[in-house]
């Protein structure tokens, strides 16, 4: 019976890594493709005429800060 509780305790340490393994690569690949959607809208939003007083660059920052705060801000 120990034999059986060691193998499955081992397993699971295996696949807890293999699922964080994955739910980061997730997270990794999610931010990317916000901090790109974060460059069309405030391109968007500059040839649109929103933000007059802000150029892309001050946009694009605003964007971008506010999505590392929400990924990587609450741990």
């Amino acid at each position: 019976m120990t034999t059986l509780t060691a193998t499955y305790a081992y397993t699971c340490k295996v696949c807890d890594a293999v699922a964080s393994f994955f739910k980061n690569s997730l997270k990794k690949i999610q931010f990317s493709l916000q901090m790109s959607a974060n460059r069309r809208v405030a391109h968007e939003l500059c040839s649109l005429g929103f933000y007059q007083d802000k150029e892309f660059k001050q946009i694009l920052q605003d964007m971008n800060d506010k999505a590392v705060q929400e990924y990587y801000g609450n741990k």
